[in-house]
């Protein structure tokens, strides 16, 4: 099916926070890691994981070591698109995982920038996200000397989800005011985090969040750059005026109550927890063909 206007927003959404929380907030570490045998393949090719879940893709972040090669053995670094039969095909960079085009004996290494908090949008109950979900620190994965197990939660982490959208008229001619609701649950392992994340979205508001068209998505199927193509958040945003933006309109940061707290501290007992709550607006001709 097409995409559409919903659809649109909330993958412009998403890359728009992702760049905010890593530029604002300088939220990532360089490190240098293994990549383990995840001893499965997508789409026939021979999958490696690190102990992280995601890699920073953003070029525009100053700072963030950005992979575009994997060192295979001592000192022998494949770029994507190298290496032969058994070569590199490209670096996940949503995932934090690499695919070869065949097996590898010796160790597969790299320098890349982690991110301080995942970013993942959802279509998931709220109640299964923070009440059903065990989830383990990612400071604790990092030290273990095996890939990243596949369907392991880690946090700090922001889920994004929409929380509906509705048309009003506005003009004459079938102009409308577009208005989507969007939500971030935010898992932090301090309260320090907290309150910075918090802190960084709510003096959003009032601003722009620039609208990607399906082709101007930088990730493919594998979560690497599309064409090869470096992904800079700023280089791409950079002709697009409020025309082709969304406008903040509100943002709400809420702390939960403390029976919600302790809830979720049953299952998760180090994590921290608030919501933020962003109502986008679009001035459309939502019924124009």
């Amino acid at each position: 099916m097409k995409p559409q206007f919903d659809n649109k927003v909330m993958s412009s959404f998403f890359l728009w926070f992702d760049n905010k929380l890593l530029d604002k907030g300088e939220a990532f570490e360089n490190v240098t890691g293994k990549f383990y045998d995840a001893s499965e393949e997508y789409q026939g090719f021979s999958t490696y994981a690190s102990s992280y879940s995601q890699f920073v893709a953003d070029a525009s972040i100053t700072g963030a070591t950005i992979p575009t090669g994997i060192y295979v053995g001592e000192n022998n670094l494949v770029n994507r698109g190298e290496g032969g039969a058994t070569g590199l095909f490209d670096i996940n960079y949503l995932d934090g995982k690499v695919y070869f085009s065949g097996d590898q004996t010796a160790d597969i290494t790299g320098s890349f920038a982690i991110k301080d908090f995942n970013v993942y949008l959802t279509n998931q109950p709220e109640d299964k996200i923070l009440f059903e979900t065990k989830y383990t620190e990612r400071n604790k994965i990092d030290i273990t000397p095996t890939g990243l197990e596949a369907g392991t939660k880690t946090y700090p982490v922001v889920y994004l989800k929409s929380m509906g959208s509705s048309n009003e008229p506005i003009a004459f001619g079938g102009q409308d005011q577009t208005t989507v609701n969007v939500r971030a649950i935010v898992l932090a392992q301090s309260q320090f985090e907290l309150d910075a994340v918090g802190s960084i979205f709510r003096d959003t508001q009032k601003t722009l969040v620039p609208l990607f068209d399906e082709n101007e998505m930088p990730f493919n199927s594998f979560g690497g750059y599309k064409d090869g193509d470096q992904y800079n958040f700023s280089t791409s945003t950079a002709s697009k005026g409020s025309a082709n933006s969304c406008f903040i309109e509100e943002v709400f940061v809420s702390n939960l109550e403390r029976g919600v707290q302790s809830r979720i501290r049953d299952l998760n007992p180090d994590i921290f927890t608030n919501i933020i709550d962003f109502e986008l607006t679009k001035f459309r001709y939502p019924r124009d063909c």
